[in-house]
């Protein structure tokens, strides 16, 4: 029979290892930016506007829709509301 105390020291055990893989990935990930970005900066001219352009139509269309998210339970609610 499966105690809480087994599935607490489970759970603590999952979450250990699983943060233990998040430092160990964002420590690899750290090591390798200033390289990744120096071959970014030597290979890539020009990007920089494309990638903004990118990012910024990326921002535009979630800002549209969580906009339109919104008028939709506002208007699905609004009975409710007053």
């Amino acid at each position: 029979m499966t105690t809480v105390r087994s599935l607490t020291r489970r759970t603590a055990a999952v979450v250990a290892h699983f943060a233990l893989v998040l430092v160990l990935a964002a420590t690899t990930a750290l090591d390798r930016l200033p390289r990744w970005a120096a071959r970014v900066q030597a290979d890539d001219t020009g990007s920089e506007t494309t990638e903004k352009a990118v990012l910024t139509a990326i921002g535009l269309a979630v800002a549209v829709g969580l906009g339109a998210a919104i008028t939709a339970v506002v208007n699905k609610y609004q009975g409710q509301i007053h």
